[in-house]
């Protein structure tokens, strides 16, 4: 009889499994259904980084090298004003990506913003290297400034391609 009762809870147990698996499911990955709180963060996001091509810009770019003022405002832009609750995702495993992404934007953007500065007509581009450098060979201090920002680099864009991917897997491709 004690073995009847046991086979009996086990099954009674598997099918509670079966029959609340979609419940339990949603809750390990943060939610089942869309949020229109989280596509529409995601647009803003991707309005940063993503129908710009600043992401690109990032992947590519050697910070030696002088850069417009136009890339660096959304990284900016995000590290300032990105770190509220009303920037967290609903869907819990987008959030914790999406929080990736923050602190690797923040370790760039402090680097960019401590070792760049204005240059040219107007301040419309950033560089290491400041206007009024002597011509010549680059100084070793500098070259080490550009090896930290571009050393962050890899960080942030692999971050932000796994919270790309992720979302457009969830979230779609624009298409909500």
């Amino acid at each position: 009889m004690e073995e009847l009762l046991t086979i009996a809870t086990l099954l009674g147990g598997i099918t509670a499994l079966w029959f609340f698996w979609d419940k339990i499911a949603a809750w390990a990955t943060g939610g089942k259904s869309i949020s229109p709180h989280d596509a529409a963060l995601y647009e803003e996001y991707k309005s940063l980084f993503v129908r710009n091509g600043v992401a690109d810009f990032y992947s590519q770019h050697d910070f030696l090298g002088a850069f417009r003022e136009d890339n660096w405002r959304p990284l900016s832009r995000y590290v300032d004003g990105w770190h509220t609750v009303e920037h967290e995702f609903v869907h819990k495993k987008l959030n914790k990506l999406h929080k990736k992404v923050y602190k690797s934007a923040s370790r760039l953007a402090s680097a960019i913003a401590r070792n760049t500065v204005p240059i040219g007509p107007g301040g419309h581009m950033r560089s290491v290297k400041p206007d009024n450098m002597p011509v010549g060979p680059t100084p070793e201090h500098i070259k080490e400034e550009a090896r930290e920002i571009n050393s962050l680099v890899p960080d942030f864009i692999k971050a932000h391609e796994s919270f790309v991917r992720y979302a457009n897997s969830k979230l779609g491709n624009g298409n909500f």
